[in-house]
C-alpha cells in the first residue's frame, strides 16, 4: 500500500490532510524546540515544512528509509534554515546599528535583503551596507527593515518623495553591485533595478 507521501505525489488530495494530521504534532514540537516556545516564527516554519514535504513528496523512496525518517529530515533541514536566518538577522542588525546608530534597529528581517542573501555570509552584506551614503542607507533600512512606503519615508525623513525614490534606487543599485561577487551573478546588474 502506498505511503502518504507517495499518495500525495500521485495527486491524492485526501493524503494531504492525512499528512498534516500525522505529522503536524511532530513539526510543531520540533519547531518549538528549535525556535523557542512561543516564537512568532513557529507557525510560518510549520507551513514551510509542509510545503516542502509536498513539493518533495516524489523524492521519497521507501526502499531508502521510512516515511517518518524522511519527514524528520525535511523538518530538521527547514528548521535549521530558520535558525541560520535568525542568527544572520541578528548579525545584520548589529552591524547596521553600529554603522548608523541614528536608525532604529530591531531583529525583524529586512525582507528584500533576506531574498538577496539567503544562506550567504551576512558579514558581506553588513560591509556592503556600511559603504552606502548615510541618506541611502537610511532610506533602504526604513524600506527593507521597517516596511515603510515611499511616502512614509518621505514624511519620516522630511525629504521630497522624488528624492526618497532616487535614494532607494541608488542605494539598492550600489548594494547589488557590491554583493555581486558574493552572490555569484544572482544580483541584477546596476542600472537594471526596478523603477520606483
Amino acid at each position: 500500500m502506498p505511503t502518504l507521501l507517495q499518495r500525495i505525489s500521485q495527486g491524492d488530495e485526501s493524503a494531504v490532510t492525512r499528512c498534516v494530521d500525522e505529522y503536524a504534532g511532530l513539526a510543531w514540537r520540533l519547531a518549538s524546540r528549535y525556535l523557542g516556545a512561543g516564537s512568532p516564527e513557529i507557525e510560518d516554519a510549520v507551513q514551510d515544512i509542509f510545503t516542502e514535504l509536498w513539493l518533495n513528496a516524489r523524492r521519497f523512496d521507501p526502499a531508502k528509509g521510512s516515511e517518518p525518517s524522511f519527514v524528520a529530515t525535511i523538518i530538521h533541514r527547514r528548521l535549521t534554515d530558520y535558525q541560520r536566518r535568525r542568527a544572520a538577522r541578528a548579525r545584520l542588525a548589529s552591524g547596521v546599528a553600529a554603522a548608523s546608530p541614528e536608525v532604529h534597529v530591531s531583529t525583524r528581517a529586512p525582507e528584500r535583503l533576506q531574498d538577496y542573501v539567503k544562506d550567504q555570509d551576512l558579514g558581506h552584506v553588513v560591509r556592503a551596507f556600511d559603504t552606502l551614503p548615510y541618506e541611502e542607507r537610511t532610506a533602504l533600512w526604513l524600506s527593507l527593515h521597517r516596511g515603510l512606503s515611499h511616502s512614509e519615508i518621505a514624511t519620516a525623513t522630511r525629504t521630497p518623495m522624488g528624492t526618497v525614490k532616487t535614494r532607494l534606487r541608488r542605494g539598492l543599485a550600489r548594494l547589488t553591485e557590491s554583493l555581486r561577487p558574493v552572490l555569484g551573478g544572482i544580483a541584477q546588474p546596476a542600472g537594471q533595478e526596478r523603477g520606483a
